[in-house]
């Protein structure tokens, strides 16, 4: 082995590393001596944040000045995501450029986090590494400091230089993320460098070495780089869109829950054609404004996405270009509640407990109606062949319930056998357990894992015609008082930018308020969701949903027989959330 290859790295990087980063501090000294204090006035907008975002919104406020030259674009010296997000926060900024999401703590009902894009990562090597792919394996090996020579993957023979990034950066997040776990331990070989073009300019003057870093920046720069693919799938805007390539970050703005006209005006710059464009070319995948919606699992996932995956097209179709509306498939009705709770879901269709156990974060909407009405039942069942003919015979049996937070699998049987003196489920029954959905408790009991189940009705009925066998085998011992259809609910907190209402506002800032169709978002959902019906996309969609037919109104003191029962058996819903069941 030549002595050269294993001494020059070591000695290059030490000494790249010292004038980088004494030439990130000049930088940071002169920035901060050049820069005048900058105040917030009505025509001008001040942005700072993570440095990685600021060459992409330069480029959108350049494109968007030449029409808007009274409006004037301040970019403060970078910082970070968190001092983007405080600055807003403060009151300094009037956007904060992120390059990952907002962590909980972060959150509040004064800030929004808009989705403007996604940045591809790229594993890049020294030009003189010609490695073509490298394996999920192999990087592990390599940042664990297991692999130490290019020569022991069929490379050159020369010590790895491995160039990391610090634990806070949006790019180690995004790489351990992908890459590694939250135990991995990164050799302490490794050097750390806190700005993207540190990486990059480390990686080219270091021989030997590798690191990653922003695909944006190399569309943008063409640094003499070798840029590897991973797992034999390439860094491209192409696999990105594609989801073939899964190594990535996300961009975002933070701004005020009401921004001024101005940055109204620069919002809807950015999320227009015109603005989707200039991501692009800047290599980047441009994101729309996304509003995720909470499905509680009646029945398995694929069932759940085949009944509201066209209601999701139809909402997503008819907001507009601005907005992407999503489908979240939760395991369990608590984590979409949670998720509700946490602000993880914009909105979700619950059922009648679940909306009473969060009402206090979300608005109800609409329910669906079916066959002229809008109600379900809970059912009590057990098999034809059980034994069982009434209830005081299920009096040690085994009782399964169609999940924690429902009302017709959880709430019905443990109000019912208390109230018709049988006392409490868990004294009654000699094991009672709460199953991930109604299927799985109806198919529990047809598959004589237990002997009484509880469900939904509707489900029930689905599941029969589905398997005319099970009908047949199932005997239903008790039916509950109706309960109402599960709701659409919206976040109440939730926040976003109305881009046709905030241009409107732009051009006339008192004709554009008083005339604005919407106070919010949840106005614009309901319009859409309660006149689907009369058009062929919205009845399409309708049917996909078990032939509902059509949204009615739902108003809070609808649900008060669940609040009743919830009285008698004294249980606060909120416990629910609590205790996990």
């Amino acid at each position: 082995m030549n002595v050269s290859n294993r001494i020059i790295p070591g000695f290059f990087i030490v000494i790249i590393v010292i004038l980088l980063l004494f030439v990130s501090s000049c930088d940071s000294q002169k920035e901060s001596e050049e820069a005048k204090p900058a105040v917030a006035t009505e025509n001008r907008i001040l942005i700072s944040g993570a440095s990685s975002v600021m060459p992409l919104l330069k480029s959108l406020s350049h494109e968007f000045l030449k029409d808007n030259s009274g409006i004037e674009i301040v970019f403060l010296p970078d910082a970070r995501s968190g001092a983007g997000i405080a600055g807003v926060a403060d009151g300094q900024y009037d956007i904060g450029a992120v390059s990952r999401e907002m962590f909980f703590e972060e959150k509040s009902d004064d800030l929004q986090y808009l989705h403007l894009a996604i940045d591809g990562m790229v594993m890049a090597t020294n030009s003189g590494i010609k490695i073509a792919s490298l394996s999920r394996a192999l990087i592990r090996d390599i940042y664990a400091g297991k692999v130490t020579n290019w020569a022991q993957v069929g490379g050159p023979d020369g010590k790895i230089s491995v160039i990391d990034r610090p634990e806070y950066s949006s790019a180690k997040i995004a790489f351990r993320a992908t890459f590694l776990d939250d135990d991995f331990k990164v050799t302490p070989a490794s050097v750390p460098l806190e700005r993207h073009w540190q990486v990059v300019d480390s990686i080219q003057m270091i021989p030997f070495s590798i690191g990653y870093t922003s695909l944006g920046e190399i569309i943008r720069e063409n640094p003499k780089l070798n840029i590897a693919a991973v797992n034999r799938v390439s860094p491209t805007p192409e696999n990105l869109k594609k989801g073939r390539y899964a190594f990535f970050r996300p961009f975002g703005l933070v701004l005020k829950a009401e921004p001024k006209t101005e940055v109204m005006q620069f919002l809807n710059f950015i999320f227009s054609k015109k603005g989707a464009n200039i991501i692009s070319r800047s290599g980047y995948l441009p994101q729309r404004y996304e509003i995720l919606v909470g499905i509680v699992p009646e029945r398995n996932v694929i069932v759940q996405e085949q009944r509201y995956q066209p209601l999701i097209n139809y909402l997503s179709q008819r907001l507009g270009k601005g907005f992407s509306v999503k489908l979240k498939l939760s395991p369990s009705y608590l984590d979409v509640c949670n998720g509700l709770v946490a602000g993880d879901l914009d909105a979700a269709f619950i059922g009648s407990l679940a909306y009473v156990a969060v009402r206090k974060h979300v608005n109800a909407l609409v329910r669906p109606e079916f066959n002229g009405k809008s109600s379900y039942k809970g059912l009590i069942f057990t098999r034809q062949d059980s034994g069982i003919e009434n209830l005081a015979q299920m009096r040690g049996k085994h009782l399964v319930m169609g999940g924690g937070v429902t009302s017709a699998g959880y709430l019905f049987p443990s109000y019912f056998f208390p109230h018709e003196g049988f006392g409490k489920i868990a004294d009654f029954f000699s094991e009672t357990s709460i199953l991930g959905t109604h299927e799985d408790a109806i198919m529990a009991v047809y598959n004589r894992s237990a002997e009484v189940g509880a469900a939904k009705d509707l489900v029930f009925d689905m599941v029969a015609n589905e398997n005319p066998m099970l009908r047949d085998q199932m005997k239903i011992l008790v039916q509950s008082p109706s309960l109402l259809s599960n709701v659409f609910v919206l976040r109440k907190n939730l926040k976003n930018s109305c881009f046709e209402c905030h241009h409107r506002i732009s051009r006339d800032p008192v004709a554009g308020r008083t005339g604005c169709f919407r106070a919010g978002l949840g106005g614009m959902l309901k319009s859409y969701l309660l006149n689907m019906h009369e058009n062929p996309e919205g009845r399409a969609a309708l049917d996909a949903m078990l032939n509902t037919d059509r949204f009615i109104d739902a108003l809070p003191l609808d649900y008060s027989n669940i609040t009743e029962m919830l009285t008698e058996i004294n249980l606060d819903p909120e416990d629910l959330l609590q205790t996990g069941k």
